[in-house]
């Protein structure tokens, strides 16, 4: 989605010249970056708008994945229920009534999916690929949801595919190819139609991210798998892989009546195989001259006449007021010899993040009728005068629309009319070639939560938390959540004021609101006034350096959100101090911090330095800035204290290699590693029982850990919790329950 602020959030169409200055390639590209960055993995690399693998890295970081995974032994729900332990329970969200579109309508959404299976023998069948929340099925055509998948090493995935010849048999890579995150541990495989899995953890696989999976049609168990860093193959049902072309693939087709020949589309270009994928050849694409330009590339066969065949491909066009400007082509042969002819792309294409959302497929019954995906969904019919007619079909100003960001397109096996389309928002159904569509997001809890808060008053069941592209939610109880402000949401707080209880809601980047809890009260923009209303400048148009979501913390009258500076506020965001932190390079900045007090804030960066800020005598305009001691290396992910006066400190480190977990009995200026037997997973945040000093809770990227003796030791606390990252962690001291954000499986909760 867009800036939230933009004036134009929530029409037809998209500010492109104000989003591309901010985002060139997309602001995912930012968030995928701030993912690498907590970890300790290297950042992002791009070309042209492209992607590039870092194998090395992200291979190890896979291997942790695993590791954690095996260190985690968690219990199933059944079992710790009957043994009286404490189970986690889902608070959803079940459903997100109205979501955010960039047309009239504002069905309900869920949390990003990237690919879909229809049963063709029953297609009542789906199974449901989510990037974030594993796999789901639905037996009733999507009215209602199970998860397949939650016990599995990985809930990232990145595509899904069923054989043709053998519909039972099913595969599954994890791994997300489109968000560029490298932490595939290979692929996931059933042979009872997608009703049980099995983990295949093919080594070359691991540490890369899958964009596609192709079976050959006669042959169940021989794969073509499209990933990060090159086009691998199988003959073994994904058990061992090699890797057949390296670089780049993003997509790869097998000519269904001829399976000697395969296409896939890869960072050099299209390549073509006619012997099975012996050796490849390049294919000439009229008008692609220079492949440095190219970002993203998509190829397929047209299912009923394979010797038709297009080509989508996303390349750089800059301009001289957008030097990263991009454009979209396709191509199409009429038939297996005849050569690939460029034909018109829609006017109105935004491929600006082409490299995070981007499809195509091609109608089962009609060779001529095109389904292309970027931000928006087109359907696109070729005439005889070999000119594509053009719809937008995912957002319209009258009619039905569905969520933007698009990664998947697939049809109803026995009926081509009926469409399906992955997003953003989950998984919507037409079933008129994407004249109408319908949600089958309710029950689907995919939802990738960055951020949670609750009140501090008695009313426990009231929740807010910000998510990745569905906006801040907002729970009131009963599992429903609504969204109460679009885009991206990030951190937030719930605090007792001397104006009432209030909430605070941020954006990415340096962009905070708040409102008084209640019904009918509005928000109010009191972002620091210093930063521009987009967040990553100062007014006079200098680069803020922050993170995609920067830290922020209240209590009580006192707010605070932190990059390269701190800014804080003593009236509720009314008026701002902004506050150097001394020393701190021009790369580092605040990754979390911890309002202790009315006047003292304790603030951890990227780097791992900390800072204590004093309120001064005069108010914050003259606050006292002490570096403390660095616990280690590496990205702060959290700050706990203890006591009022911030001498009993509580830090945790997401970076991979190394202790994650530290405590400090003297305000910071010495540091112990309570980091124990965790395993070396990233730890996302902290949570303290403040009826037992010694009992910590942490958030990790394999669910939630206990240590009940001030953490020499840990054990799992995961019972019955999904094996997906736990990104934050709140605990309501009052009722006793201990509550999780999870990147990808929604929030979830557990009495103690």
């Amino acid at each position: 989605m867009k800036n939230p602020k933009d004036k134009t959030a929530g029409t037809v169409g998209s500010d492109t010249a104000t989003k591309q200055k901010r985002f060139p390639i997309g602001k995912a590209f930012s968030r995928a970056g701030y993912f690498n960055l907590q970890r300790g993995l290297p950042p992002a690399a791009r070309a042209g708008g492209r992607i590039l693998p870092k194998a090395k890295a992200a291979g190890h970081a896979a291997t942790r994945f695993v590791r954690a995974f095996r260190a985690k032994m968690s219990l199933t729900a059944d079992f710790a229920h009957s043994a009286g332990l404490p189970v986690w329970r889902s608070l959803g969200p079940a459903i997100i009534p109205h979501g955010q579109t960039y047309g009239s309508a504002k069905p309900p959404v869920s949390g990003r999916c990237c690919g879909i299976s229809v049963d063709p023998q029953d297609a009542r069948k789906i199974i449901v690929c989510s990037a974030g929340g594993g796999l789901w099925g639905s037996n009733d055509a999507g009215v209602t949801w199970r998860p397949l998948t939650d016990e599995q090493p990985l809930l990232s995935m990145g595509a899904l595919a069923r054989a043709a010849g053998s519909p039972n048999i099913l595969y599954a890579g994890t791994g997300e190819g489109d968000n560029g995150i490298e932490i595939g541990v290979g692929l996931l495989r059933s042979k009872d139609g997608g009703a049980t899995w099995t983990h295949v953890p093919s080594a070359a696989l691991v540490g890369t991210a899958i964009y596609d999976i192709a079976v050959h049609p006669g042959d169940p168990q021989h794969l073509w798998i499209a990933t990060i860093s090159g086009l691998m193959s199988s003959s073994d049902g994904g058990s061992t892989c090699s890797r057949v072309r390296p670089g780049q693939c993003w997509s790869v087709s097998i000519n269904p009546r001829n399976p000697q020949e395969l296409l896939a589309a890869a960072a050099d270009g299209l390549q073509r195989s006619l012997d099975g994928g012996a050796t490849w050849t390049q294919v000439a694409l009229p008008g692609l001259n220079d492949l440095r330009a190219l970002r993203r590339m998509e190829v397929c066969h047209a299912p009923s006449n394979p010797g038709v065949a297009f080509v989508t491909a996303a390349i750089n066009t800059p301009t001289a007021a957008e030097p990263e400007h991009g454009s979209g082509l396709i191509w199409r042969r009429a038939n297996t010899g005849a050569p690939f002819r460029a034909a018109n792309a829609p006017g109105d294409m935004d491929v600006s993040q082409a490299w995070y959302d981007w499809c195509m497929a091609v109608s089962p019954a009609d060779p001529n009728l095109v389904y292309w995906g970027a931000i928006e969904l087109y359907r696109g019919k070729l005439g005889s005068a070999g000119k594509f007619t053009w719809s937008n079909i995912s957002s319209r100003q009258s009619g039905d629309s569905i969520h933007p960001d698009q990664h998947h397109v697939a049809f109803d096996p026995a009926d081509a009319s009926v469409v399906y389309a992955c997003n953003d928002g989950g998984v919507f159904r037409s079933p008129d070639r994407g004249s109408t569509w319908r949600s089958l997001n309710p029950g689907l809890v995919i939802t990738e939560f960055e951020f949670l808060a609750h009140r501090e008053s008695t009313d426990d069941g009231w929740l807010i938390g910000g998510t990745q592209d569905n906006g801040s939610l907002e729970n009131r109880g009963a599992g429903a959540w609504d969204q109460v402000a679009l885009g991206d949401g990030g951190d937030c707080a719930a605090v007792q004021s001397t104006a009432g209880e209030i909430a605070y809601h941020s954006y990415y980047y340096m962009s905070l609101e708040r409102r008084v809890i209640g019904p009918g009260q509005r928000w109010r923009n009191i972002t620091p006034p210093p930063v521009s209303e987009y967040g990553n400048a100062y007014a006079d148009g200098k680069p803020y350096p922050c993170l995609f979501y920067p830290p922020m913390d209240a209590t009580a009258d006192m707010v605070g959100q932190a990059g390269h500076t701190l800014f804080v506020s003593g009236d509720c965001g009314d008026n701002w101090e902004e506050i150097s932190l001394p020393g701190i390079s021009p790369r580092d900045y605040a990754s979390t911090l911890v309002c202790v007090s009315a006047s003292i804030v304790v603030v951890g960066t990227v780097s791992g330095a900390v800072f204590r800020v004093q309120r001064g005598p005069a108010g914050w305009s003259n606050a006292r800035v002490t570096a403390l001691v660095s616990p280690r290396q590496g990205y702060l992910s959290d700050i706990i204290s203890q006591d009022v006066q911030g001498a009993k400190l509580w830090i945790s480190c997401s970076r991979l290699g190394g202790a994650h977990v530290f405590f400090s009995a003297d305000g910071g200026q010495s540091w112990v590693n309570r980091s124990g037997n965790l395993p070396d997973t990233a730890v996302n945040a902290l949570a303290l029982d403040p009826q037992n000093a010694q009992r910590v809770f942490a958030a990790t990227d394999h669910g939630v850990f206990e240590s009940t003796d001030g953490g020499s030791n840990w054990r799992s606390f995961s019972n019955g919790l999904p094996n997906t990252i736990v990104g934050d962690l709140i605990f309501h001291p009052q009722s006793r329950i201990l509550r999780a954000g999870t990147r990808g499986r929604g929030a979830w909760e557990v009495n103690l």
